[in-house]
Formats: C-alpha cells, sequence, structure tokens
C-alpha cells in the first residue's frame, strides 16, 4: 500500500505520519463518542449524518500504478442502538498473481487470519472483478464472457452498510456468522444438507463458520459443462437469507432482466 485517499476523493502518499492516523481511526472509539451524545446543529454530527458512516480508511498502490492491491473500512455510525440493518464494512483486494504465485492455501489463510478478530454477519472472498471507477463502463463490453463464467464475482455498487444478515450471493470462500447460522440450525444441520465432496465447512469460534466451496476458486465455463455444482447447492441452500436484487448502477449497460439474470446465476 503506498497511497491513501482524502475526503475530498484526492490521492496522498503513505508516509510514517499518516499510517499512524489511519491506525489511530481505525482503532476503538471512545466510549462517549456516541451520536446521541453530539450536538445536532455541530459540524461533527452534520459531517457524519451526510456520510452514513464515521471512520473511513482507503488504501491502494499509486493512483499511476495500480498494483491490484486495495484496502476499505467503513464504520457504522456510532449510535448507541444501531439500526438492525447497518453494519461495518471491510473490503480487501489482491491481484490474481497473489493467487498464482501462493496458491489458494495462502489465499484462504489470509482470509481466515483477517475474519478471525471481526464479529462479522456475514462475507466471502473469491474471484472478482476488482472495483474501480471504470468498472459501470467495462462490464457492458465482457457481457457474454460474465455469464459464460459464473465464478467471476462484481462487486456491489455504493455502500452495502444496510445489507443487515443477509448474504451477498455466493462464492468460493463464504464467511457465515450467528444471525443465518442460527436461524438455519448451526454449523451441524448446515453441513449436513450440502452433499458435494468438494464443500467443507469449518466451525470457527464464537458461532461462526465457514464455507468452502473446492481447493481453489473456480470462474466455470458453462460452454464447456463447468456449471460448479457446489455454488448451485449452496445458493439453494442460503437463498431464503440471500440479498435480494437491486438494479444499482453497476449495471448500466444491461437491461434489468439482464442484470437479475446474472444475480440469480446459482439460483434459476
Amino acid at each position: 500500500m503506498t497511497t491513501s485517499w482524502d475526503a475530498e476523493g484526492d490521492p496522498f502518499p503513505l508516509t510514517p505520519e499518516t499510517w499512524d492516523e489511519i491506525r489511530t481511526r481505525l482503532g476503538e472509539s471512545p466510549g462517549d463518542e456516541f451520536m446521541e451524545d453530539l450536538a445536532e446543529d455541530s459540524l461533527w454530527f452534520r459531517t457524519l449524518t451526510k456520510r452514513q458512516f464515521d471512520t473511513h480508511a482507503f488504501l491502494t498502490g499509486a493512483p499511476s500504478e495500480a498494483d491490484g492491491y486495495a484496502f476499505s473500512y467503513r464504520a457504522r455510525l456510532p449510535w448507541r442502538h444501531p439500526e438492525v440493518m447497518a453494519l461495518s464494512t471491510l473490503s480487501v483486494t489482491v491481484p490474481v498473481r497473489f493467487l498464482e504465485e501462493r496458491g489458494p492455501d495462502t489465499l484462504r489463510e489470509l482470509a481466515l487470519a483477517l475474519a478471525a478478530p471481526l464479529p462479522f454477519s456475514t462475507g466471502h472472498a473469491g474471484l472478482s472483478f476488482a472495483y474501480s471507477r471504470g468498472l459501470w463502463r467495462a462490464l457492458p463490453r465482457i457481457k457474454e464472457e460474465l455469464f459464460q463464467h459464473p465464478g467471476w464475482g462484481v462487486p456491489r455498487a455504493g455502500s452495502t452498510m444496510g445489507q443487515g444478515a443477509q448474504v451477498d450471493g455466493v462464492h468460493w470462500l463464504n464467511f457465515l456468522g450467528p444471525p443465518v447460522l442460527e436461524a438455519m440450525g448451526g454449523p451441524r444441520t448446515l453441513r449436513s444438507r450440502l452433499n458435494s465432496p468438494d464443500t467443507t465447512v469449518l466451525e470457527l469460534t464464537e458461532g461462526r463458520a465457514l464455507v468452502t466451496l473446492g481447493f481453489a476458486p473456480l470462474p466455470g465455463d458453462l460452454k464447456a459443462g463447468q456449471s460448479l455444482p457446489a455454488y448451485r447447492e449452496l445458493a439453494k441452500v442460503l437463498e431464503p437469507w440471500m440479498l435480494k436484487f437491486s438494479a444499482f448502477h453497476t449495471w448500466d449497460g444491461f437491461t434489468e432482466e439482464e442484470a437479475r439474470r446474472w444475480w440469480r446465476r446459482f439460483l434459476d
């Protein structure tokens, strides 16, 4: 990581001083800094409310030397009683060459290390088109390839902070927290409903679990008959908790039916 971005969207280099500031911002907020304690006419109250999040950190490689690595974190507003659907979000991106050079085991270990200290609701890791400002322009150009390879994911446009306990699709690694696991009867019940020989269910601490679909993430190829049956099986099990489709602007250049068909590619 060599670059971060300020509130105005301008890049600045990561120096030892800015790293210290970022670490401070990512630390725990003092217990008395709740939204209810701020004056509603204060600048900080208006700023947080307008942004819809408290802390935001976004780190990348140099803008002119994109290397495929990125880190983004947004913390939900610090209400004492936050909205049920309000969540903080963490996104980490690594280039495909990381997978090619270090192998899927290293990538899985990295995902587990990132997830271990987090009281997550849901999460995932797998093949994905890296989110960029030009994603909405690029997707229509690869429409045919996108439909042909269901294993590639497309990040949702904008913030997922209102996602709540819903599951954002099916991926190679699927992290499930207590809300979903408890609703379906726990990890053992989930394991009993998954019969694919390539699927494993790892119980984690604090009522969480990781469902892994195969040794490595696969793009699939429908023309070659690679429909990713393990992904389809998990999608059917998780369908009651699956995030509902919405025609967000990522899909400019697609008809609403095309976007919906891709969103439900493992269900229909």
